[in-house]
């Protein structure tokens, strides 16, 4: 896809791809321009030339529906282009400009990935070096007949949304579901059950998989938190549904209280050591990366594998040609039609840096905005494995048909299933050290526990002891 004022060198190492450097030109007037003069549809000047430089996460989503995104973009507003870098590790680079406090090196936008995570993006909020985006939810959408982008989104979505202190500061523009992804063929020759509806079914077909030589379920270790595609805090509020105190759970869980102490939590991390000393998980998984782990899939060396629904886009260059994506929740209770809950959570956003030049920043804005267009939302669909934000985006047959096999293939075991999507979202925020050295302690142990060596409760105790610290510390 050809791209003016932005390189596709997918080979930079994390440096830029585009030699036009940061410049934007500021207006030659203090005077606000003629009517004339102005976009109609966001008031913004036409004479004025803004670059937008951005810190692009390439991962498994790719590149290609950001780069249409910015191709139609320059289209409808001509003076405004783009100076992309294009890294894997973009989240190290923007980090490291964050520290080098050079506002005229940094990024415009960035992918709201940061090492460190919540610990690293708060501090950003509370210091007001990112730009709230909250007002986003109240802009109508370009090509919505005057609905807003609150208003087209799908129930739920604007509630669990991102946001750090209270605010959205990273409009999503993608949705995404994870569990267990698996070789349908391979199910199909075997016989296998491709839709357990019990914990003791889910064993059985496990049991079943492991007689014939092949892994159950592939774990990346060296991407311990991968493991909560299928068994994290989705699974969680499965239990707590079951036991009968699913408001009381949701209570504590979004304000973080009894983190790592509560029945359902403890019974989660018990299931998968469980599942480890019946030898479900790759010897060595802890050498793994993700890629390696997908690819024992699609090598016929592994059945299942944790991960979401961009792994068919992620893996396409090593899928086989015959091979097709299946996908099941990992059901936790006795009765077959209890519900099962999996991941549904929206994200892919960009945080705006508060201390570029208020055009670039309302430039920046609108282009989040713009992410939110139906054809755009089609290309991330179809070439980028993710699940619309609209609502109304399946409304048109063959729009919908361009979501990706992986994605089809939830959406079958939905249609099939008593299901319920959670995102995991918090009614607050942790921002002291320990809450870090909670989530490394597990992250530490995951391997160890998955293999069936490491009995979880003493781990899940210590992290409860740093979870309650963060919490105290906190409330000071």
């Amino acid at each position: 896809m050809a791209l003016i004022g932005c390189s596709s060198n997918s080979n930079n190492g994390g440096e830029p791809t585009s030699g036009q450097g940061n410049q934007t030109n500021t207006p030659s007037s203090t005077n606000a321009p003629a009517e004339s003069a102005v976009y109609e549809e966001n008031g913004l000047p036409k004479d004025e030339k803004v670059v937008l430089k951005v810190g692009f996460f390439e991962a498994g989503m790719g590149r290609e529906w950001f780069d249409y995104a910015m191709d139609t973009f320059k289209e409808k507003f001509p003076n405004v282009s783009f100076e992309v870098t294009y890294s894997p590790k973009i989240g190290d680079l923007t980090a490291t400009k964050i520290a080098a406090n050079n506002d005229d090196d940094m990024f415009d936008m960035f992918s709201a990935v940061l090492p460190g995570g919540n610990a690293a993006q708060i501090p950003l909020a509370e210091s007001g070096k990112i730009e709230s985006q909250e007002d986003l939810w109240d802009r109508k959408a370009y090509d919505s007949n005057g609905k807003t982008i609150k208003e087209l989104a799908i129930d739920g979505e604007f509630e669990g949304a991102p946001r750090i202190l209270g605010k959205t500061y990273a409009l999503p523009n993608s949705g995404t579901t994870a569990g267990l992804f698996f070789n349908k063929k391979l199910f199909e020759e075997n016989g296998w059950n491709q839709n357990p509806k019990t914990w003791a079914e889910f064993v059985e077909l496990g049991e079943t998989i492991k007689a014939s030589g092949i892994i159950p379920i592939s774990l990346p270790g060296q991407v311990p938190d991968y493991i909560n595609h299928a068994f994290g805090v989705w699974k969680r509020f499965e239990l707590a549904e079951i036991n009968g105190r699913t408001d009381a759970f949701e209570a504590d869980f979004r304000e973080f209280r009894n983190e790592y102490s509560s029945p359902e939590t403890v019974e989660v991390w018990k299931r998968v050591y469980e599942l480890g000393q019946k030898g479900f998980f790759p010897e060595g998984l802890a050498a793994l990366n993700h890629t390696q782990s997908q690819m024992q899939v699609l090598q016929g060396k592994a059945a299942m594998v944790s991960t979401g629904a961009w792994v068919q886009n992620e893996m396409k260059d090593s899928t086989p040609a015959d091979f097709t994506w299946g996908f099941m929740a990992v059901p936790l209770g006795d009765d077959p039609e209890s519900t099962k809950y999996i991941r549904g959570s929206i994200s892919n956003g960009f945080f705006i840096w508060s201390a570029k030049p208020e055009l670039n920043k309302q430039w920046a804005k609108e282009f989040s905005v713009w992410l939110w267009n139906l054809d755009v939302q089609t290309v991330i669909a179809d070439k980028g494995g993710q699940l619309s934000v609209r609502k109304d985006f399946a409304d048109d047959p063959a729009r919908a048909d361009k979501i990706q096999e992986a994605s089809k293939a939830v959406a079958e075991y939905i249609k099939n299933n008593n299901v319920k999507m959670e995102s995991g979202f918090r009614n607050t925020t942790l921002a002291d050290p320990s809450y870090a050295q909670a989530l490394k302690m597990i992250n530490e142990s995951t391997s160890q526990i998955a293999s069936g060596k490491q009995d979880p409760l003493p781990i899940l105790e210590e992290a409860q002891k740093l979870i309650d610290k963060a919490i105290a510390a906190e409330q000071k």
